[in-house]
């Protein structure tokens, strides 16, 4: 049921407004890496948005963001020679080419090289989320909303505070950051384009729940390229890039922007790397697998909802 609502839903994250971390329901902080740290140092912003570092000098970002100087850790780095945009291996039902590309940058920014998930998410897979889109508003703002009938009609209207009826949003504020969150899989196996090329995917929903899941994330306007991570017993792989985000709630015209504004039932749309990983590693091969041939060279969780 999920994969069905999303299809008709989905809004890009892209250049569609201004772009300026994911947003955290429980704070505004999260801007340096949790102390189980998946990476955090190797997402970076690009264009305004996010840009994730893979190792050998290349980055992952999504097509709608292009290519150019990326930033990591305060130190900019140029894009070098030829952009190398990801394809569906001839999918049936999938367009030729997908939203989201390869390039090099011109210096070793001193990160370590990530392993790509080898296997798709599955539902309930825990995630961190690392991105680069808009801050969030201190707290909620309060609506009721009448819903009209065609697109970006419907009419929100602010009142004093929660009751019923009512629905919370939380708008962006002026800034960005880097920024973490949590979250986990709820949609699998979904073939979404947002206008850039269909992108094999799996998604998340946000749920307003402070008191159960104050670090849940949700994507917004900066975060497309951002990096999604589950841990695989001890270890940390790059499960996904964020590429689009949408609303299961059926609501248009929110107050914020579509895409900057966060409200109970919004999605991130996530592609699931584990189905491009063949094609990733033959530009950029994994760690595991540089070392090895060095040698022969020299002779030799799923959460539980509350």
């Amino acid at each position: 049921m999920i994969a069905t609502r999303y299809a008709t839903i989905i809004l890009s994250l892209g250049l569609l407004e201004q772009l300026h971390a994911v947003q955290v329901l429980g704070t505004t902080g999260n801007t340096t890496a949790p102390g189980d740290d998946p990476s955090f140092a190797n997402v970076g912003t690009l264009n305004g948005a996010s840009a994730i570092y893979l190792g050998n000098r290349w980055v992952l970002t999504a097509s709608h963001v292009g290519s150019g100087t990326v930033t990591f850790a305060g130190t900019p780095y140029a894009a070098i020679g030829s952009v190398t945009q990801l394809n569906n291996q001839s999918t049936p039902g999938m367009t030729v080419n997908t939203d989201m590309i390869l390039f090099q940058i011109n210096a070793d920014p001193g990160l370590p090289a990530l392993t790509i998930s080898p296997g798709a998410p599955v539902l309930g897979d825990d995630l961190v989320m690392i991105g680069n889109g808009v801050n969030r508003s201190a707290s909620r703002s309060y609506y009721t909303v009448v819903q009209g009938p065609g697109p970006g009609d419907d009419i929100w209207t602010p009142v004093g505070g929660p009751g019923p009826g009512v629905t919370a949003i939380f708008t962006s504020a002026s800034g960005n950051a880097v920024r973490w969150g949590t979250n986990d899989v709820e949609g699998i196996n979904l073939d979404v384009s947002s206008g850039f090329g269909t992108v094999r995917s799996f998604g998340t929903i946000y749920n307003d729940d402070l008191a159960g899941r104050p670090n849940e994330a949700q994507g917004v306007t900066g975060d497309s390229g951002s990096a999604v991570f589950h841990k695989a017993g001890a270890e940390w792989q790059l499960s996904g890039m964020t590429h689009a985000v949408g609303t299961l709630s059926g609501f248009d015209n929110i107050p914020g922007g579509s895409t900057s504004a966060v409200i109970n039932n919004s999605i991130t749309v996530i592609s699931d790397l584990s189905f491009y990983r063949t094609q990733i590693l033959g530009i950029i091969p994994e760690p595991g697998s540089v070392s090895l041939a060095a040698v022969a060279v020299l002779g030799l969780l799923r959460r539980h909802r509350a």
